[in-house]
């Protein structure tokens, strides 16, 4: 029992790690849309 109580803690902490990892990315994403754009223009071309 103490094996899975400590996977599913393990599970959780990753998920909020990966939650808050996507969030910073989105942050970053809207604060910098010129880049962005730019970016994607200079692929296009």
């Amino acid at each position: 029992m103490s094996l899975i109580k400590v996977g599913i803690i393990v599970e959780i902490f990753l998920f909020i790690g990966v939650f808050l990892w996507v969030r910073k990315l989105t942050i970053k994403k809207g604060r910098q849309p010129s880049l962005s754009k730019k970016t994607i223009k200079n692929l296009k071309f």
